[in-house]
């Protein structure tokens, strides 16, 4: 496939430079718009404004759909307001509110302007809705169906409107209110006797979102009902959209980003990592850090209250790293499971005695057969055995708590109302430092003999 794709893009700069540009224009027509929108993506700006002006519109169209943030803005600083409003007006509905939302607020209203009425209607209608709703990320190009039609009227409204449809395979049944009654699928449609009633073919049980539902629980919805396409209701259940699964996809890959982002103690970045701006990266990076800085205080007094440990064995100063490391890894990996679970429904609130019960019993299975290693290792650097059994001992107590920590704290911060994945990662670290010190230095007190 990379051989393929140099080929290709070695093909596309040997007939630039020969100005062929009716093969090259030749070329690029017999591409996937993505395979384009990549190369373009790969161009200077003035190249890539030229390869883009000689695309026939439809591709062109599709193209625009498919390059990132960053290039569709140059493009558009490099088009006048009329050549960016025919793309923008031939987008499809979803794609466009996306594109508005990563354009500055004048820009938006300028380009507003140049679309035909129905189609800023439209526009503004999805801009309207929350962020991050049902209602934002979805598109009214659907295909709707009246109970009396037959299959085959039913078939050829489908085939008068899929041009200008998002999907034709899945339809929706609305009455004279447009409130939803049912779904039917192309595939019964054409299967169905010809005289079979679309009402004879609906689900008159479909399983809808409302507009103001987060964009993350729908696609959950959509992923529990295995649905490529999900009905959008309004509160009196009168349809106003759907969403495809290619829209619920950059839904899960967005909210994925978020979470390993939030979980590694950066505040999410918009932009790509590469054009993002080193102060930005810096600005979202830097309060978590000065929060682990704030907390490691906690700590330094652990460490200096029990100086007199380490000044009587110096050896106990060997394990802190491991008993620190191990104690943060052992939260962290409890954590992921705890946040995938509630993100995914699996786990709910309901079952936090039911987990925690689970992860103090994997904390000690760990922390056991992590104890015997630590404790070998003890051994083997040449510690006292009293030493050895300290740190042994010490490890079972510090997994555990570190179970513990990531068992709570996501369950705490959903409660809160807060993402459970912005207190793990760094947070539970920092926790479980505290916590295992004070076990660490405490089972050396009782097991040693000290002060």
């Amino acid at each position: 496939m990379n051989d393929l794709r140099k080929a290709v893009l070695g093909s596309v700069e040997k007939l630039f430079e020969r100005k062929q540009f009716k093969s090259l224009k030749d070329l690029l027509s017999t591409m996937e718009p993505a395979d384009i929108a990549d190369i373009l993506s790969e161009k200077p700006p003035a190249e890539r404004v030229f390869l883009f002006r000689i695309l026939p519109k439809d591709i062109a169209i599709e193209v625009f759909e498919f390059l990132e943030g960053s290039d569709r803005e140059e493009l558009i600083s490099c088009f006048t307001d009329h050549e960016v409003a025919a793309i923008i007006e031939e987008m499809s509905d979803d794609d466009r509110t996306a594109l508005f939302d990563e354009l500055p607020a004048k820009t938006v209203k300028r380009l507003l302007y140049h679309l035909s009425p129905e189609e800023r209607r439209i526009a503004n209608t999805l801009l309207n809705y929350p962020d991050d709703s049902a209602g934002h990320i979805m598109t009214p190009e659907f295909i709707d169906l009246d109970e009396p039609l037959t299959a085959t009227e039913a078939i050829e409204r489908i085939r008068k409107s899929a041009p200008r449809k998002e999907t034709i395979y899945t339809t929706f049944v609305v009455d004279g209110e447009r409130k939803l009654k049912g779904m039917v699928h192309l595939e019964d449609l054409i299967l169905a006797s010809p005289e079979t009633t679309v009402k004879d073919l609906m689900d008159e049980l479909p399983v809808y979102v409302y507009t103001e539902t987060d964009q993350e629980e729908a696609a959950q919805t959509m992923s529990k009902y295995d649905l490529q396409t999900i009905p959008v209701v309004d509160r009196e259940r009168r349809l106003v959209g759907i969403i495809t699964f290619d829209d619920i996809l950059d839904v899960v890959q967005e909210e994925a980003t978020e979470d390993f982002e939030r979980m590694a103690g950066i505040s999410p970045v918009e932009e790509g990592y590469l054009e993002a701006g080193i102060f930005t990266l810096t600005r979202k990076r830097f309060t978590w850090l000065i929060v682990c800085i704030v907390t490691q205080v906690f700590s330094s007094h652990i460490l200096e209250r029990y100086a007199f440990a380490l000044e009587s064995i110096v050896a106990l100063t060997f394990f802190i790293p491991l008993l620190i490391d191990t104690g943060g890894n052992t939260g962290t990996q409890s954590a992921t499971f705890v946040i995938r679970g509630l993100t995914t429904g699996e786990v709910t609130r309901e079952d936090l005695k039911r987990v925690v019960r689970r992860e103090l019993v994997l904390g000690l299975i760990l922390g056991a057969g992590l104890a015997v290693l630590a404790g070998l290792n003890a051994m083997i650097m040449g510690t006292h055995a009293a030493v050895a059994l300290t740190v042994a001992i010490s490890v079972v107590g510090v997994v555990s708590l570190g179970n513990l920590a990531g068992t709570l704290l996501p369950f705490a911060a959903e409660k809160f109302g807060i993402d459970p994945a912005v207190i793990s990662g760094p947070l539970i670290t920092t926790v479980v430092d505290v916590l295992g010190l004070l076990v660490y230095f405490e089972v050396a007190r009782l097991v040693l003999g000290l002060g």
